[in-house]
């Protein structure tokens, strides 16, 4: 009776030893799995929304927006490439599996892709002590989903390039955010030096601040690429934190048709002193323009250019600032039906935006609610390659968007096709808006303050983990 009271405390004893570690190890793998599940979710619907590793139109190459597959050992595409990164699908233990389900319960995702990607990893390992009472096999499984998220509010400065190294470059105390939401900078670059020469005061950007830096307590600064920490010049506040990897966001911009080519503009006329918008002592005499076609462009030069509401359409020679060029808003007109009380600056054909020495602006964009979303200046979206200035010594306040950015697709084909800004020269610039650009950079003494109070809420997208 002792014998088998002793016999059946052993096995009992062997039984719990064995449940006890073998299942520790089941739940390690299991964390481990659903590490490599989630990276490979992950790193699949950002590849579905930025068209890279697919063969369009369809995501990996499956032949099917829908159909599912199995990776291989060896396989290249971005899920399972990053699946096996994170130590599963090498081996014939793991069974790695890819599919794209039409919806994923409790999220609202985007039409304007695949739905949604899941990744399942299956994992099957001998049993240790716990084989002699049990089986002698075991499988851990995970599953990820991935899909695009939408969210609703402004990013002060969206840099759109997506593979640049130094995609943003700025010096000392030369670019400050003050309000906004909880996310002021988003670099989309892969490059892992995307932003190692970015410094930026965060301090006080966010919710908490009303656009003057005197109350926010800090926003996040975000890079898909790297470094993998925040360089020493970028201050976050209390309440910001450095984002790496962040998910490239989508262009906020990207459903604002280009506007079609209206009428040749009429005539500039000098303008009175003190009449419609022209101060009562300008620094040059007042010139009158309206809306319209420009063939020849703008060039603003040893006069105060007064702009009536409206779209003006640019067809080569870009809208510059020169020597003693000064830029100010009318009164006293009608609404535009498209901008309201403010103007947009469309510019196509060769030229750019360009403010240079001694020039002066304060401008006004479109109405948040109108047709343009917010926007001040609008680049051509298939414009060649080339770099915008905002360089003035005379004060810039810009209150509207700056949207100067070729398509993903186009910098991916051609990583030299992209529009750059340059922040320069000995100048305070003041941008009550957003930027969406290709590349940023700023030099000199430039001060750039990008104030949130007025700023359009735009749908912005990323891929995300989504369940």
């Amino acid at each position: 009776m002792v014998t088998v009271l002793v016999v059946a405390m052993s096995i009992f004893l062997m039984g719990a030893l064995g449940l006890a570690i073998d299942g520790a190890q089941m739940y390690a793998h299991w964390q481990m799995a659903q590490t490599a599940a989630d990276a490979g979710a992950l790193a699949g619907m950002m590849s579905i929304m930025n068209g890279t590793n697919a063969t369009s139109p369809y995501p990996f190459g499956t032949g099917s927006p829908t159909a599912s597959f199995t990776c291989s050992t060896t396989d290249s595409r971005t899920p399972c490439v990053y699946v096996r990164n994170n130590g599963f699908g090498s081996t014939a233990a793991d069974t790695v599996t890819v599919s794209f389900p039409v919806s994923v319960a409790g999220a609202s995702l985007s039409s304007d892709f695949v739905p949604a990607i899941m990744v399942t990893v299956q994992r099957t390992r001998q049993t240790g002590l716990i084989r002699f009472l049990g089986p002698a096999t075991s499988s851990v499984t995970a599953k990820a989903n991935g899909g695009i998220a939408s969210t609703v509010g402004p990013i002060p400065l969206l840099v759109t390039h997506p593979t640049l190294a130094d995609a943003i470059s700025t010096g000392a105390g030369s670019l400050r955010v003050c309000g906004g939401t909880n996310r002021s900078i988003q670099i989309n670059s892969s490059s892992a030096t995307a932003a190692t020469s970015a410094e930026a005061d965060l301090s006080h950007a966010g919710p908490a601040d009303s656009g003057d830096c005197s109350a926010g307590t800090g926003a996040d600064f975000g890079v898909f690429g790297g470094p993998a920490a925040a360089q020493a010049g970028i201050s976050l506040g209390s309440t910001g934190h450095y984002r790496q990897p962040s998910s490239p966001v989508t262009d906020p911009y990207a459903g604002v048709a280009a506007p079609a080519v209206p009428a040749v503009h009429p005539a500039i006329t000098a303008l009175a002193d003190g009449v419609s918008g022209c101060p009562a002592a300008p620094k040059k005499a007042c010139k009158l323009y309206s809306p319209g076609l420009y063939t020849g462009g703008i060039d603003v030069k040893n006069e105060t250019a007064v702009f009536k509401p409206g779209l003006y359409y640019i067809d080569g020679g870009g809208f510059k600032h020169n020597a003693n060029g000064h830029s100010v808003m009318s009164t006293g007109f009608a609404d535009d039906p498209d901008t309201g009380q403010g103007m947009v600056v469309y510019n196509t054909g060769i030229g750019i935006l360009d403010f240079g020495a001694n020039s002066s602006a304060n401008l006004v964009g479109s109405a948040n609610a109108s047709v343009y979303k917010g926007l001040l200046f609008f680049e051509d979206r298939n414009a060649v390659a080339q770099t915008h200035a905002l360089s003035g010594g005379g004060g810039i306040v810009l209150t509207g968007s700056l949207y100067l950015t070729n398509p993903a697709a186009t910098m991916l084909a051609d990583a030299s096709h992209y529009q750059g800004l340059s922040l320069a020269g000995n100048s305070t610039i003041q941008i009550n808006g957003l930027i969406v650009v290709g590349t940023l950079s700023t030099g000199g003494t430039a001060n750039v303050t990008f104030n949130l109070a007025g700023a359009p809420w735009l749908n912005t997208r990323s891929a995300a983990l989504v369940k």
